[in-house]
């Protein structure tokens, strides 16, 4: 696995899947990796970009820590530069 074996790990991106999807959550919890967001966010997607609102309800963009890594703030951004919001986080390792 990616997170195991290694101190600091930061995994960030467009998973293309949401929170609920929970097998792919388990893994990379059982890897030890820690969503900073959970299930806070209700959707990642900029809907000034889609039509579909199906999107307004997916939260697909994600990031994940390994437990030595200590979250200070994080946030959503409203920066309209893609179909995607962009994931905010300051991190201490």
């Amino acid at each position: 696995s990616m997170m195991v074996g290694k101190e600091n790990v930061i995994l960030a991106g467009d998973t293309n899947f949401t929170p609920k999807e929970t097998e792919t959550i388990r893994i990379i919890e059982n890897a030890n990796g820690k969503s900073i967001f959970g299930d806070e966010l209700v959707s990642t997607f900029n809907m000034a970009h889609k039509e579909d609102m199906a999107y307004a309800t997916a939260s697909v963009d994600m990031i994940f820590v390994s437990p030595t890594i200590q979250v200070i703030e994080k946030a959503l951004s409203n920066v309209d530069i893609s179909d995607h919001r962009a994931l905010i986080a300051l991190l201490e390792v």
